[in-house]
């Protein structure tokens, strides 16, 4: 059987499937996914397997055939399909297709998610709002268009303004949908059930979703009261998408993820809102190289981990295809035994792990680089249009972004990713922050408040370092900063007036270089802070080498004349209790990191037991400290098996464990004393290493005694 805790739910699996004991992971709960008629079943076969059950759909895309040919209503609704401009359908595979989110599907979607309600599911997660960039040519798009602007629609991809009002209006329509959808679901959970329910929105991050030229509504879900969370669905299948660095186009995993978790997870921090990271130990790809998934894998971990105010965690998703037991084609390669132990190691050991607080010294020594969700709304230009042809490479491969972050991350110093609508938030990601690093070359603010909170932090000695040269195509959009009268008649351009600097940035912009490759700059004294400007698009710090050096050496010059620290030690690392996270990054001056203590490697399929570790450039770390443990007499230090505890007193220790069937366990143990560990009723041999005790056992339904002093049961 399983005991059902009544702990805080910590741990997550996602499935599809009925229960089989090749699923059963021990997880806090299960979120069943796919609405048909076999959920109530679904639910139900877990739920009589001592899980608790929550329910996911998409959001976007699926079979909505009932919808779409006229079941539901009686009305053809082929025209709310989202459409491109040669007309065709913009779908997910071959047959689902992506829907403008209309007041109609939203009530479609309401109602067949209130059935979930009727049988009992309080927990729902609405997955991936998101609409296409290249998308916003089907008739009811054209007609919420006219609804919003009050004017006839425009194509988008004739003019900046066009896609910018285009991409504008998109977000707006996903977030009606999800606020409409959690109110009406809420509502009636409470009319006719009196109970309370949560709603999830799952996105799989901002960057990304730029990459790909998707829309989702980022800050303007957080700040909505009916969203209670989010779940970040960073993947190493995304994070794998190449970027740019010193002119160099490769994967860089580990960075790109710890990024995407940074922006996601300040959605929660100024919100208040609960945050769930997802980490994926196998890719979409049916014949995976299982040595590159788990490297990849524990990247994707190590990155999620070192965000201290994260407890929870979906741990894997469609459990039975990982741990099964399949037939298998001549081609296809079986998981290993030993990432599978691993990985159920890993799950026990999230369940144990508590959260901590980023200190104040920490956030002090730390480089915030700002992202927006208007990143999102200029992922496309006009044909024909200079800023594009000019910048085309560095568009699609978001180098904007990355050459601001990357030059920073790989050369030691610690980034933390910041949203730039949290700046009109009390809870802004700026408390604590003295450096922030910031462009318009690749988004635009959507309120010029944000330059009187950036204005008043760098006068209370903060440090703004913002790299453009205000040539992006997207200044023109007739927003706020057209009708302002603020000087160059761009975001930045009220900026500087704000900051009271843009007579230098005139003189700045004056000087003539001798040469090309030779950059524009300057740094200001503003109030008791420094702003420092590098004339340039930041694409060009991904590009190109001198470029990036300035980037980096211009944020330590200008941290420094405030009297600011900033750290280059080329390693991040976190210490949640007696769990310690660590990543040594591949820079150029790298160097390898010893770690001395005594640590069981959580990351390995033996829980070895080391009291020197070697971290290599490259190396990410989950460790259990010894050391920083509050140990008794008997305790688990790790298991890749579900445990509860059920019996601790002065002659015997025992504890039930559960993996699923057919996956071989492990757990390394506390134990001070002689004693003899018995399994399902049969002694086991054990390793002893100093106080620690490490043996194996099969999954399944397993009791698990140590008898002290080799003391008869």
């Amino acid at each position: 059987m399983r005991y059902i805790s009544t702990a805080p739910e910590k741990t997550f699996t996602r499935v599809s499937t009925y229960y089989s004991a090749d699923s059963d992971t021990g997880t806090d709960a299960v979120t069943v996914c796919k609405l048909d008629d076999t959920t109530a079943d679904r639910i139900k076969d877990w739920r009589d397997h001592g899980y608790t059950t929550h329910f996911m759909t998409s959001l976007s895309w699926g079979n909505y055939s009932d919808y779409l040919n006229g079941k539901y209503d009686g009305k053809n609704h082929w025209d709310e399909v989202q459409t491109d401009a040669s007309g065709s359908y913009v779908l997910h595979g071959l047959s689902s297709p992506y829907m403008v989110p209309t007041l109609g599907f939203t009530d479609y979607i309401s109602e067949a998610l209130s059935k979930v309600i009727d049988i009992g599911v309080r927990v729902i997660f609405l997955e991936e709002p998101v609409f296409f960039t290249k998308s916003g040519y089907s008739d009811a798009f054209k007609t919420e268009w006219e609804i919003f602007y009050g004017s006839p629609w425009q194509d988008p991809k004739l003019t900046e303004d066009a896609q910018f009002k285009a991409s504008r209006l998109k977000a707006f329509l996903l977030r009606r949908c999800v606020v409409n959808i959690c109110t009406r679901l809420k509502y009636y959970a409470k009319r006719k059930y009196n109970c309370q329910i949560k709603i999830y929105s799952v996105l799989n991050g901002f960057i990304n979703y730029s990459q790909r030229s998707l829309i989702t509504p980022g800050r303007d879900l957080a700040s909505r009261p009916q969203i209670d969370g989010f779940a970040a669905g960073i993947s190493a299948e995304n994070a794998k998408t190449p970027v740019v660095f010193n002119g160099k186009r490769e994967e860089r995993i580990f960075e790109s993820a710890y990024l995407e978790y940074g922006i996601i997870q300040a959605l929660s921090e100024s919100s208040g809102k609960e945050m769930i990271f997802v980490n994926a130990p196998s890719e979409s790809n049916p014949n995976p190289d299982w040595d590159i998934s788990k490297a990849n894998y524990e990247k994707i971990l190590t990155a999620s981990l070192l965000y201290p105010d994260i407890t929870k965690f979906e741990v894997c998703s469609e459990p039975g295809k990982f741990f099964g037991k399949k037939e298998l084609s001549a081609k296809t390669k079986a998981v290993p035994d030993a990432y599978k132990t691993e990985l159920l190691t890993v799950m026990n050991a999230l369940r144990r792990m508590k959260g901590e607080k980023s200190g104040e010294r920490e956030l002090n020594r730390t480089v915030g680089v700002f992202m927006s969700d208007t990143a999102m709304f200029q992922r496309q230009y006009p044909d024909g249009n200079g800023y594009s042809f000019a910048y085309a490479d560095s568009i699609e491969e978001f180098s904007c972004f990355y050459g601001l972050s990357l030059p920073l991350m790989l050369n030691g110093m610690k980034v933390l990713p910041l949203i730039l609508e949290n700046l009109t938030n009390p809870k802004d990601g700026l408390d604590g922050c003295r450096v922030a690093v910031l462009s318009y070359e690749f988004m635009k603010p959507l309120s010029p408040a944000y330059h009187h909170v950036l204005a008043s932090w760098v006068r209370n000695g903060g440090v703004l370092v913002y790299a453009g040269e205000d040539s992006d195509s997207f200044n023109k959009t007739d927003e706020w900063w057209a009708h302002c009268g603020c000087s160059f008649a761009t975001p930045a351009g009220h900026l500087f007036d704000t900051l009271g600097i843009t007579s230098k940035i005139r003189a700045l912009r004056r000087k003539n270089t001798v040469i090309s490759r030779t950059p524009r700059y300057g740094i200001y004294d503003v109030g008791k802070g420094a702003v420092a400007v590098l004339d340039a698009n930041p694409a060009k710090c991904a590009q190109d080498k001198v470029f990036s050096e300035l980037l980096v050496k211009i944020v330590r010059s200008a941290a420094e004349r405030c009297g600011t620290g900033i750290e280059q030690n080329g390693f991040l690392s976190l210490d949640r209790g007696p769990y310690k996270i660590i990543a040594v990054l591949k820079t150029e001056k790298a160097v390898n990191i010893p770690v001395v203590g005594n640590f069981i490697n959580l990351l390995s399929e033996n829980l070895e037991y080391q009291s020197l570790i070697v971290a290599e450039p490259g190396s990410f770390l989950f460790l259990y400290d010894i050391d920083a443990a509050e140990n008794s007499k008997t305790s688990i230090i790790a298991c890749s098996a579900y445990t509860e505890e059920l019996i601790s007193d002065d002659t015997v220790f025992s504890f039930y464990a559960k993996a699923p069937e057919g996956t071989e366990c492990c757990c390394r143990m506390w134990l001070t004393e002689d004693a003899r560990i018995v399994v399902n009723g049969d002694e086991t041999q054990y390793v002893r290493e100093k106080n620690t005790v490490f043996f194996r056992f099969s999954g399944g339904e397993n009791k698990i005694e140590i008898f002290y002093n080799h003391t008869d049961k």
